[in-house]
């Protein structure tokens, strides 16, 4: 037999007052009603708890005495979780776990930390990097509060908040041809050494919007970082397509590369947060606000190309 809270309460009050009628009024309920608590709790622990007197209410036997001291410690211990649960629902304060999509969330999830601790010294971030699967799935068992990626098939199991789209755009080092020119085809693409971003999902969607140019695509170079990509078209070893730009910043290399639109095509993913249904707490809800702000804004448009 199972005992509710309220049973327990009533129980931990009749036993401090030494009778049921002063115990009901504490609660608010009938004397019947700590009288049966009483009587299923004896029931469920299979021993007495009180004696009872009609003119001297009732007193602890020994058992309940020992019963009574391990009910106000489990009470004491839930009221305390319901006190920390709900400081952790209203205050900015807390870790944050965030799995990230590696090609995508390092070109502006350090800016959004380093802004939520400048106003909320009291947050701490965990952050993993994983590919676009790795981190959903991560999301579903427990190890991440929220996490950044590209939706590509609609989960039930994670709500989204979408917060930017950036279209594909080719990659040339800045003293092609390619570069003279202020947008490019795929066909041109195709015609070039090709240096492929070899991550899952990655590579399926480049290699796709290749095939929009013709089959005859070839890739002299691969890499699973967009640092190592950017470095690579830097130092002339062919071009590229990407979506995600690091601001303005170099590759290692030097600043030796070009960012296109692509014109002939409409190719982009779109970058969201991912959340568990149901309540968040007050730090998930403050920072999602801060990412949405930020992509909205001046950020958004310096990590994208616009379209030709």
């Amino acid at each position: 037999m199972s005992l509710s809270l309220r049973a327990m309460r009533y129980v931990q009050a009749a036993l401090r007052h030494g009778s049921i009628t002063r115990a009901a009024d504490e609660m608010h309920v009938t004397p019947s009603a700590i009288a049966a608590a009483l009587d299923q709790t004896e029931a469920a622990f299979g021993m007495a708890l009180v004696t009872r007197a009609r003119a001297k209410g009732i007193s602890p036997t020994t058992a309940g005495r020992d019963i009574g001291r391990r009910i106000d410690d489990l009470l004491e211990r839930y009221d305390r979780l319901l006190t920390d649960v709900s400081d952790l629902q209203s205050n900015v304060t807390g870790n944050l776990a965030i799995g990230y999509n590696a090609p995508l969330a390092p070109a502006f999830l350090p800016f959004l930390a380093a802004q939520m601790l400048a106003s909320h010294p009291g947050v701490t971030f965990t952050l993993t990097e994983g590919d676009n699967d790795t981190v959903q799935k991560g999301l579903q068992d427990g190890q991440f509060d929220m996490i950044l990626f590209v939706e590509e098939l609609p989960d039930p199991q994670i709500e989204t908040q979408p917060l930017l789209h950036a279209p594909t755009y080719c990659l040339c080092p800045a003293d092609h041809p390619l570069a003279k020119q202020e947008a490019v085809t795929v066909s041109q693409i195709v015609g070039e050494p090709l240096i492929l971003l070899d991550r899952p999902a990655a590579r399926r969607y480049y290699l796709d919007v290749l095939q929009q140019g013709g089959d005859d695509v070839r890739v002299v170079a691969t890499a699973n970082s967009t640092e190592m990509v950017r470095s690579l078209v830097a130092s002339n070893v062919g071009v590229s397509l990407l979506n995600m730009k690091p601001g303005n910043a170099p590759s290692y290399a030097g600043d030796n590369i070009r960012c296109l639109p692509i014109s002939d095509t409409t190719s982009g993913v779109t970058l969201s947060l991912g959340f568990a249904p149901g309540p968040k707490r007050r730090l998930i809800r403050t920072f999602t606000e801060s990412c949405i702000a930020a992509c909205s804004g001046p950020l958004g448009d310096d990590l994208t190309i616009a379209d030709a």
